[in-house]
């Protein structure tokens, strides 16, 4: 139930300060844009809109959101909660997944019809945003400005934008295969094909492993920057 709540604290969070209202205009400008792409070229621009906008959303966004709730005071409050930082860092992956996938959906709906294999791109929407999103975070809790958090999230997001270069056919495709993207844009592909059961057994782990080493990273990071900030109130 705290998990629950936590969720929806985030989503009314994100309704309030407007970030739906920008994803709407997002999706209305990528709408457009794929309406003046030659059709034979509309399936692959609208798998590269699909894998970056969840990674952008999940990289900028939630950097965004996290300065935000700094700036409020909120994460003073955090250790004297019943709130744990887990169901945090959880609540915020899946609330901003939910506006990738809704982004998602609504693009591809518009433009091509419904995915070839909906369960699978809706996996591979959620879990490369929650990937971008625990990055971001333990991102933006090392840094002390809006400029080194965009400096340090392009440093970090670059070795994930690998796999791009295998979708555009450079490279032997098992030289990506430890990246977690390379995952994400294989799931984004059941839009337009039917996996095999391997191709999706495949990419879903290596999704679910780069999560969950996000996700301890973005937790030591939390806890790291939470008790320096402590430290600092203590000795001042």
């Amino acid at each position: 139930m705290r998990m629950l709540m936590t969720i929806i604290y985030d989503i009314r969070f994100q309704w309030r300060h407007g970030f739906y209202l920008v994803y709407l205009l997002v999706c209305s400008i990528y709408l457009i844009m794929l309406h003046f792409i030659p059709v034979q070229y509309k399936e692959t621009a609208a798998l590269l809109l699909t894998f970056s906008d969840p990674s952008a959303l999940g990289l900028i966004l939630a950097g965004g959101i996290v300065l935000l709730e700094k700036d409020q005071g909120i994460h003073d409050s955090l250790f004297v909660t019943p709130l744990r930082l887990r169901e945090y860092l959880i609540a915020k992956a899946i609330s901003l997944s939910l506006i990738s996938v809704l982004s998602a959906w609504a693009i591809h709906i518009f433009a091509l019809g419904t995915p070839s294999s909906p369960l699978l791109f809706t996996t591979g929407v959620m879990l490369t945003s929650s990937l971008f999103t625990l990055l971001s975070i333990g991102i933006v809790v090392r840094t002390q400005s809006v400029n080194g958090f965009i400096l340090l999230s392009q440093l970090y997001a670059l070795p994930l934008a690998l796999p791009l270069l295998h979708f555009l056919g450079i490279g032997n495709k098992y030289m990506y295969l430890i990246f977690p993207t390379e995952g994400s844009l294989l799931l984004l592909k059941s839009m337009m094909r039917q996996l095999s059961t391997g191709e999706a057994i495949y990419a879903i782990i290596i999704l679910s492993i780069g999560n969950a080493v996000v996700f301890y990273w973005a937790q030591y990071s939390f806890k790291r920057s939470l008790l320096m900030g402590l430290g600092r109130g203590e000795g001042s």
